[in-house]
């Protein structure tokens, strides 16, 4: 049986320049997760921005820290991002003018956290090819437990996520 939920929207700041944030913890270790499916959508406009900060809780305070983050996808400054935290690296894809800004993530993976597949697209247009192909081992990690949300910007904020879970899968989607 699934179980869904959906987060409320991110709280409003007083301050015309923000920042919010929220965690949300999810399990893909389960005995009975055979599949796993990352997918969210990051949906900005050029005023704001918006990204997914994906690691491990390991001190289990339920706050992901700048040190127990691996990856972060998101959307900043006219310019589409996968971080690789650990190392430092960042890549980056200018958007295109009057390009509709929503950024999907797409991770599948088998139950032991082989990555099956990995997509990065805006609308139906491919980005990150190259990454993608040389699909680095950074992309996903089976120990995630936990991602930190965060947009910050000035326009009003439009962002929502919805998380499903049920015996076979994990579906995250967050926009």
């Amino acid at each position: 049986m699934a179980k869904a939920f959906t987060v409320p929207p991110m709280p409003m700041s007083q301050y015309a320049d923000t920042e919010v944030s929220t965690n949300i913890a999810f399990n893909t270790v389960r005995n009975d997760v055979k599949y796993f499916a990352l997918n969210f959508l990051l949906g900005s406009d050029s005023l704001n921005g918006i990204q997914v900060a994906l690691g491990r809780d390991e001190n289990k305070d339920g706050v992901l820290a700048l040190s127990e983050i691996d990856t972060v996808y998101g959307y900043r400054n006219g310019r589409y991002i996968i971080e690789d935290v650990s190392k430092g690296l960042r890549y980056e894809e200018s958007a295109v003018a009057n390009e509709q800004r929503n950024f999907s993530i797409s991770i599948d993976t088998k139950a032991k956290g082989t990555l099956i597949d990995f997509s990065a697209k805006v609308g139906v247009r491919q980005i990150f090819s190259d990454l993608i192909q040389s699909s680095p081992d950074w992309l996903y990690h089976k120990e995630w437990n936990l991602m930190r949300i965060t947009r910050r910007g000035v326009a009003v904020p439009n962002e929502w996520v919805k998380f499903d879970i049920d015996y076979s899968a994990v579906v995250i989607t967050v926009k």
